[in-house]
């Protein structure tokens, strides 16, 4: 039978390995949720002692670098997109991506989110 504190390890460091998999997978919400979540199960795990079990440790690092991958992953995609929304060069050749991808223009997809004001003729 395993104790509290071997169980708390062991679902730490599966949420971690979780935060990760859902960063490759299902980026934004998920890996905040299983990432956080394993960071506090392994502080929990430590209880009244002065050091973590190992594999606390190797959790909190693995579920910290799912976290700022995932933090790199949405500042970069929001920086790419306003990019994209200011410059018309680029504009065009995400245009014709979409277009040979989907069948639907730049600006008719900023149409369908509501950003009309930013659609490539009205910069």
């Amino acid at each position: 039978m395993q104790s509290p504190r071997e169980r708390l390890t062991r679902t730490s460091m599966s949420l971690a390995v979780l935060a990760i998999f859902s960063t490759l997978t299902f980026p934004v919400l998920l890996p905040y949720i299983f990432g956080s979540v394993s960071i506090m199960l392994a502080i929990i795990s430590k209880g009244a002692r002065h050091s973590f079990p190992q594999r606390s440790r190797t959790a909190v690092i693995i579920a910290s670098v799912a976290l700022a991958f995932n933090t790199a992953l949405i500042v970069s995609s929001a920086f790419y997109f306003f990019r994209v929304l200011h410059d018309p060069v680029l504009q065009e050749q995400f245009s014709k991506i979409l277009y040979q991808t989907y069948g639907i223009t730049f600006e008719d997809l900023l149409n369908q989110i509501g950003l009309q004001n930013f659609a490539p003729g009205n910069l």
